[in-house]
């Protein structure tokens, strides 16, 4: 497999694996994604490491995924990447709250619900989501 950007990475990894670590958890995501590294809305200096835009805010009814290119660990932006594909599955009217926080646990998130990382055996199944995938083509910005 070959990821010569970032969006191709993130598509591969959420194609590969994310959609049925969810589908086991009992969540399906949306196939109206795209996921990109981008500044989110508050800029290079703002705090968040993620952002999901939901499909009402696309021309063409897509979520939107942006993950900070402030980050080039690759466990890391596969944890973000979870924590805003949860947004996108059971929609951001949820906030952090009902059932964002059930998809979150469920899927393997822990901490505080706006501050999301990934459990113990959560990033245990990221690394070896990551040992069949090539490196994470991003340098930290």
């Amino acid at each position: 497999m070959q990821a010569n950007n970032r969006e191709a990475w993130l598509n591969n990894i959420t194609s590969l694996y994310i959609r049925p670590h969810f589908a086991k958890a009992g969540y399906t995501i949306p196939e109206n994604v795209r996921m990109s590294c981008a500044f989110t809305s508050h800029g290079s200096k703002g705090n968040r490491i993620g952002e999901c835009w939901t499909d009402n805010a696309s021309g063409d009814n897509t979520f939107e995924i942006f993950i900070t290119p402030k980050i080039a660990d690759s466990s890391r932006v596969v944890d973000i990447l979870i924590h805003e594909l949860c947004h996108a599955t059971v929609g951001n009217q949820a906030g952090h709250k009902g059932e964002f926080a059930r998809c979150a646990i469920a899927v393997g998130l822990a901490g505080k619900m706006t501050a999301t990382i990934a459990s113990d055996a959560l990033l245990a199944t990221i690394n070896e989501w990551l040992a069949h995938m090539p490196a994470y083509p991003h340098a930290e910005l």
